[in-house]
């Protein structure tokens, strides 16, 4: 146990002593700040009591509905109060000529009560104007309708006005998908980059050791489950660090500019979670990170030198990737508890993603909460073990690293 701790003290000091690991913790906590002071700062510098101007968007209108131009016009501005309609006798292709040198940022061409054109310079990805003008140029189409039919102008207005109210009553036991999006996509990306990160280090500094030849020194004095359990744990408890570091900051950060959030749901909801998530994020975060570095550091004790070591990792990298793409598939469809993600839950190699993201988002009963927990917990120990073996075998074992049918053998004669 001795050996274990000491071992593990030097992993963990080894990181934190690291002028990289030091320097990204460093920006990350100091980029967190900025971002989350940028409101506080803007209200600082800003004039005070002096509102910032408001341009309207301009849009040029042509009716050739022998309507009245001037009327139509002063209705779309005042349905649409960011746009401002002005009334142009142009045809179509000096509209175009106009839209396309700044002069008006569209134009409309009224050719009947039901039927316009629009013509635009560039069409946005989230451009919503013909959704927006398609109500309101139906809702004056009614309202012409019902006043010719003989149903006063006071009565028109209040039914064209008229909306529908309601509200969502949630049961207790329910989940708020689109408020718990935005946690549930940074947590599960900050568990990805960790995990993956972390482990990744764990087998390049055996491999490093090994092709330098220090492992055999280590292992006449070390037995080789120290030297696995104590570099992995010190990995560990390094990436846990960080992790804690980053988010600690960006919460106290929140905390002293939660003033100026009033009005962004998104920030409110990422700082907001329940502590019970924040509880499954670290357990998920340890178990995953134990999972894969376990592996990292097997695979990291096969190779010779560390040209080879991108290869031989890579199998165990791809499965994590694709557990990931399978994660985040599932959460942008809003179908976080459909067959694969169940299955995936109860795998631990996808489990540490999988089910935090059901738990996060979806309908999960706490038996299976426990059951996946516990096939964590008893993976680790077991791919710990198993790890370890490999560790010991590939400590003096040079040359081209053993296919999975001849390390099974080795390990099974070595025993």
């Amino acid at each position: 146990m001795k050996q274990f701790w000491t071992i593990f003290k030097f992993e963990f000091r080894n990181y934190a002593k690291n002028k990289a690991f030091l320097l990204v913790t460093i920006l990350l906590v100091v980029a967190s700040g900025v971002v989350l002071s940028i409101p506080r700062i803007q209200t600082m510098i800003s004039p005070k009591n002096q509102p910032a101007p408001s341009e309207k968007t301009v849009i040029a209108l042509s009716d050739q509905s022998e309507e009245d131009a001037h009327a139509a016009a002063a209705f779309f501005t005042a349905a649409m109060p960011d746009t401002e309609f002005k009334v142009t006798d142009q045809n179509e292709d000096d509209l175009k000529k106009a839209v396309d040198s700044g002069t008006y940022s569209s134009a409309v061409i009224l050719k009947t009560l039901l039927h316009y054109t629009h013509i635009v310079k560039n069409v946005g990805l989230y451009d919503s104007f013909g959704d927006q003008f398609n109500a309101v140029l139906l809702a004056k189409y009614r309202g012409e309708k019902l006043v010719q039919l003989g149903l006063p102008q006071n009565e028109v207005q209040s039914l064209l006005a008229a909306g529908i109210t309601y509200e969502t009553v949630q049961t207790g036991s329910g989940k708020d998908q689109a408020q718990n999006f935005f946690y549930t996509y940074i947590l599960i990306f900050a568990l990805y980059m960790a995990i993956l990160l972390y482990g990744q280090f764990v087998a390049t500094s055996v491999a490093t050791e090994k092709s330098s030849r220090a492992m055999e020194l280590l292992i006449t004095s070390t037995e080789p489950k120290n030297l696995m359990f104590g570099k992995v744990f010190g990995a560990g408890l390094a990436g846990l660090t960080q992790f804690v570091l980053i988010f600690g900051s960006s919460y106290l950060f929140y905390n002293l500019n939660k003033e100026y959030f009033g009005d962004v749901a998104i920030v409110q909801s990422i700082f907001n979670m329940p502590l019970p998530i924040l509880l499954y994020t670290i357990l998920f975060f340890v178990l995953g990170f134990f999972i894969y570095a376990f592996l990292y550091g097997a695979l990291g004790s096969l190779v010779s030198r560390m040209e080879e070591l991108s290869n031989t990792i890579m199998p165990v990298t791809m499965v994590f990737i694709l557990a990931f793409f399978v994660v985040m598939f599932s959460m942008t469809s809003g179908n976080v508890d459909n067959v694969l993600m169940k299955v995936c839950s109860f795998i631990p190699l996808t489990s540490p993603m999988a089910m935090f993201v059901r738990i996060a988002m979806g309908e999960v009963a706490g038996w299976e909460v426990a059951l996946s927990i516990a096939i964590l917990i008893l993976s680790v120990f077991a791919i710990g073990v198993f790890a370890a073996a490999i560790y010991r075998m590939g400590v003096l074992l040079y040359g081209k690293a053993p296919k999975p049918g001849e390390m099974l053998k080795m390990l099974k004669n070595s025993k």
